[in-house]
C-alpha cells in the first residue's frame, strides 16, 4: 500500500508539473496577476499546480507513515 502511494504521488507530482509547464507557455497566470484576465488556461495552469502539491503531499505522507 505505501509503495504503492509513493508511486501514485510521484506520477500526479510529474503531471502536474507537466501540465502546469506546458499551460505556462501562454503566460497565463503573469496576464492574470497583472490585468485579471481568467482564461481557460490560467486555470489548467493553477489546476497543474494543485495537482503537483497534491502528489508531493502524498509522497511526503507515504515515506513518514510508519507500517
Amino acid at each position: 500500500m505505501r509503495k504503492s502511494l509513493v508511486l501514485l504521488g510521484v506520477l500526479l507530482c510529474i503531471v502536474g508539473i507537466a501540465l502546469g509547464f506546458y499551460a505556462s507557455q501562454r503566460n497565463c497566470l503573469i496576464a492574470f496577476v497583472t490585468s485579471g484576465r481568467l482564461n481557460f488556461w490560467t486555470v489548467v495552469e493553477i489546476s497543474g499546480g494543485i495537482v503537483a502539491l497534491a502528489g508531493v503531499i502524498m509522497v511526503i505522507v507515504a515515506l513518514i507513515k510508519k507500517p
